[in-house]
């Protein structure tokens, strides 16, 4: 494909990468959109469908039908307004995506068009349901009134041949038609203005038909319907009159009744008084009726009759006032009453039900055969049932105080009794002291046992306590170490002074109970200590399982790591050689390795096991463990076999072999010319061994390789060549261990030598500076002796003996040089092996390992030799003759050098077992 087109898919890729999210989002939208419009045009055609001139009732009634199934049933509006929501959210991501201001202002305009088109269609919607309903209701009521009042037409008018009584009689329902014929145009005229042409013409028609003979009619008949009136109007206005005297002669004989102040007495009174209230409104609407209906029948009445009518309404109306005033005011003042007295009613009854409870306890006979825990529970009662008599006594004083006061200031409660609200209080007084003395006696007679068994109580509950938790811990779940952590720091920890603590205050107790409760306590006692004993007793058990799931926690985990290490070794076998991978098996599944520390774990398990009885079922967790580690031997045997089947890898070992027998020959020969001429003081200077030390150290490394080598053969080639290998192997160490006692001899020798050597030609020096000296000192002696004035012979003195304290100065100058050559040699070294000791380990195979080895073990020579002279310089530096200030700093350097050198010391040793791990 050619680069430009590459560039231009690329491209345009990119270009679809970047506007999908937007084109997903527009497309989104849109779908809700048209699907929201789908919506709006459904309801649209629907409503048109529905708002239309009805047909008969049938058709009306379909139309019902089809609104509950199209719009209730399928739930319109909810599924409108979901949409809605879903589009009104996907529009408000689109518009935030789009960049477009034009496209932004679009999708705005079409949402708020769409909010107020809806808003406008749903209140039509909702009102074709009200409509529907109210059409088909005209359509009953036209057809039942049509109906009834042409049969009552028809006998209407076969009555109006009939006596006047018959007719009279007939016609004194003519109100009743009067409504149904209202009725009747009423609905008939809405039906012709919402039904079609067709309809609304037969409607009128039949309107007019019923209308006319109805005016017929009703020109006939009209004065029946007046007089059927007038005595219609005089019942009601007796039996109004009535009910108004029953109710005012009623309310008056209530308002007047003596009441007693109790809550019970004026709660009743009180609901008398608002049933009277209740009533009052429709007394006085009654009135008002009863009074219109009297000043109509007045004017049908005589004078004499009329005017004892609207006397006897005067009256009514005056005294239904007064008991409208006096009723009202005694309510308000009684409903000032009643909550105070049905506060004081339960001040009351709760003293009582407080006072019923103390006789209960301070009536108990033989209190001292009672359970002593009974006994202090009922003291504790008693306390708090006292004070609430008290509280109560005192609020019962205050409100009864309260009310009285307010009876007596107030004209309207005269007809109130106090009598016997004041006999009530005073006998609450005379009741709660007497109360007070009882308990107060009781109260002696138990308190001397209470602190014994408060002490018993408090050391139960801390042995119980104690219990609890410990049971907790047995039955505890979870990481075994932490458990073990946390079970050994408790039980550990378990008092035995918290057992003798409860027996104690038991014993206590028991010599103060009655006889018949000491055997449910001593028995108490016998089960605490019971579980006390069980508990030491299953501790240890508890441990050692712990310890045993610790120890099989970490026997699996190294398990796997054997089992994950196989199948590398077995995955990687094909692809790598064979002696590097039987270094690394033999290095991961040896003494050190993983699967030694599985038998050392499953060994501590053995001994944990021990410890338990032979039932415990922890045991069967051995048995598998030592399963698991048989399998997983077996199948370290078998990648052990894998792994050897070829081993044809001595040509290195000979070669090396070969390389340090040869020179181990030679050097022995060299080390036996030079041991000759040792002793030879002529010949001293030419025996040098020092070069022979600078070659042991490679060679000590080829032998150290040789060895480790060796190991990692054996193993390999388990066969008769290996064994001779191995004994000649043996052979040279010996020799070359002889070598190196040689060396060692001879470099006594000839340090020996080389130390006489150097004393001869000091001695032979200091005799030639003495003899010089004597010869100078005996001069100077002469000439001191020789002088003519005492003063010429002190200043001559003086003189010599400052040139022998300068002699002395130089011997200590020397002496400081040679301390300050030590320290720069012991320093030069520790630089050398912090160094090395700082370096990154990484041991990419078994050699470099082994080379590693070597050279720590060179180093942690070479740091033993360097500790000696670090602890001669701590030596000389006390012995040189300085200053104090310089001999402290000298004794300082070499202190802080000699630590520096055990740091040293310690570092080689860990790095060395860690290593050698």
């Amino acid at each position: 494909v050619p680069h430009d087109q590459l560039e231009d898919m690329a491209d345009r890729f990119n270009f679809v990468v970047s506007t999908s999210e937007l084109h997903l989002l527009k497309m989104e939208f849109l779908e809700l959109k048209y699907r929201l419009l789908s919506l709006l045009v459904f309801a649209e055609s629907k409503l048109k469908s529905w708002i239309i001139k009805y047909g008969r009732r049938e058709s009306v009634e379909l139309l019902l039908q089809n609104y509950i199934s199209v719009i209730e049933n399928s739930k319109f509006f909810e599924q409108y307004e979901v949409t809605y929501q879903i589009l009104k959210r996907a529009a408000e991501m689109y518009a935030k995506a789009n960049g477009s201001v034009e496209e932004v202002e679009n999708v705005m305009k079409f949402m708020s068009d769409t909010t107020a088109q809806w808003r406008n269609l749903s209140v039509e919607v909702r009102s074709v349901r009200s409509m529907l309903e109210e059409v088909i209701a005209n359509w009953d009521r036209y057809s039942s009134t049509v109906a009834s009042l042409q049969a009552w037409l028809e006998d209407a008018e076969k009555m109006l041949n009939q006596p006047e009584h018959s007719k009279k009689d007939f016609f004194r329902h003519l109100p009743h038609w009067i409504q149904q014929h209202t009725a009747m145009n009423d609905a008939g005229n809405f039906l012709i203005e919402t039904c079609d042409e067709t309809i609304s013409r037969d409607l009128k028609q039949q309107l007019l038909l019923l209308n006319g003979r109805w005016r017929e009619l009703f020109m006939q008949v009209k004065q029946y319907a007046r007089a059927d009136e007038l005595d219609k109007m005089r019942k009601e206005y007796v039996d109004g009159v009535a009910h108004l005297t029953s109710f005012i002669d009623g309310s008056n004989k209530k308002l007047s009744t003596p009441v007693e102040v109790s809550f019970h007495d004026v709660k009743i009174f009180v609901q008398d008084l608002e049933n009277i209230k209740h009533k009052l409104p429709a007394m006085e609407a009654q009135c008002k009726a009863v009074t219109r209906t009297g000043q109509l029948v007045t004017k049908e009445v005589s004078q004499e009759e009329a005017n004892e009518m609207l006397g006897t309404l005067t009256r009514l109306k005056e005294q239904l006032g007064k008991v409208k005033e006096y009723s009202s005011a005694l309510l308000c003042e009684c409903q000032r009453l009643l909550s105070p007295l049905e506060e004081l009613e339960k001040q009351i009854t709760h003293f009582y039900e407080s006072l019923e409870k103390v006789n209960e306890i301070i009536s108990i006979l033989d209190p001292e055969t009672q359970p002593t825990t009974v006994l202090k529970q009922k003291a504790q009662d008693l306390v708090a049932y006292q004070e609430n008599c008290k509280k109560d006594v005192s609020l019962i004083e205050r409100n009864s105080q309260s009310i009285l006061q307010c009876v007596a200031s107030t004209e309207v409660l005269q007809h109130f009794h106090q009598s016997t609200f004041q006999k009530k209080v005073t006998q609450v007084q005379i009741t709660f002291q007497n109360m007070v003395r009882k308990a107060g006696e009781w109260r002696k007679n138990i308190e001397a046992n209470s602190r014994l068994m408060k002490k018993f109580e408090e050391s139960r509950a801390e042995l119980e306590k104690v219990i609890q938790i410990a049971n907790c811990c047995l039955k505890e779940k979870g990481n075994p170490e932490e458990l073990l952590r946390k079970h050994s720091e408790f039980f550990n920890q378990l008092d035995q002074r918290v057992l003798n603590a409860f027996l104690k205050a038991c014993d206590e107790l028991t010599d103060i109970l009655p006889e018949q409760e000491q055997h449910s306590l001593q028995e108490a006692v016998r089960k605490l200590h019971r579980q006390w004993k069980d508990l030491q007793a299953e501790a240890p058990y508890h441990l050692i399982h712990l310890k045993i799931e610790v120890q099989k926690s970490k026997f699996l985990v190294t398990v796997e790591e054997c089992k994950a290490e196989l199948a590398r070794q077995n995955k990687v076998l094909t692809r790598e050689g064979n002696e590097r991978m039987i270094k690394e098996h033999m290095l991961f599944f040896g003494d050190k390795g993983s699967y030694h520390l599985c038998e050392k774990r499953l060994q501590r398990m053995e001994e944990l096991c021990q410890k338990l009885p032979v039932s415990d079922p922890v045991r069967g967790t051995l048995e598998s463990s030592q399963r698991i580690l048989k399998d997983l031997k077996s199948q370290i045997d078998s990648t052990y076999m894998k792994l050897t089947e070829h081993s044809d890898t001595w040509k290195g070992y000979k070669s090396r072999f070969s390389e340090l027998e040869n020179w181990i020959s030679s050097t022995e020969r060299e080390l036996k010319k030079i041991k000759e001429n040792a002793n030879d003081t002529a010949k001293y200077k030419q025996c040098k061994a020092s070069e022979i030390r600078k070659h042991i150290h490679k060679h000590g490394e080829n032998h150290s390789w040789l060895k480790s080598r060796l190991a990692v053969l054996t193993a390999l080639c388990p066969d008769l060549e290996a064994k001779e290998t191995e004994d000649e192997l043996c052979k040279l160490s010996s020799d070359f261990k002889r070598l190196l006692d040689l060396l060692a001899e001879i470099e006594n020798t000839l340090g020996a030598v080389g130390d006489c050597v150097q004393y001869k030609e000091e001695v032979k020096s200091a005799i030639e500076e003495l003899i010089s000296n004597s010869k100078e000192v005996q001069a100077e002696a002469e000439k001191i002796l020789d002088t003519e004035s005492l003063l010429q012979a002190q200043q001559l003195l003086l003189h010599h003996q400052v040139g022998q304290l300068l002699m002395s100065i130089s011997v200590t100058i020397n002496k400081w040089e040679q301390f300050e050559r030590d320290k720069e040699t012991v320093v030069k070294y520790l630089n050398q092996a912090s160094s090395v000791l700082e370096r990154i380990l990484n041991f990419s195979s078994l050699e470099s390992l082994s080379s590693e080895l070597d050279q720590t073990k060179e180093l942690s020579k070479q740091t033993e030799a360097m500790a000696v002279q670090a602890e001669n310089l701590v030596k000389n530096s006390s012995e040189i003759q300085l200053g104090s200030k310089n001999k402290q700093s000298l004794q300082h350097q070499a202190k802080s050098i000699q630590e520096q050198v055990k740091k040293v010391e310690v570092t080689l040793e860990e790095e060395y077992v860690l290593n050698k791990s």
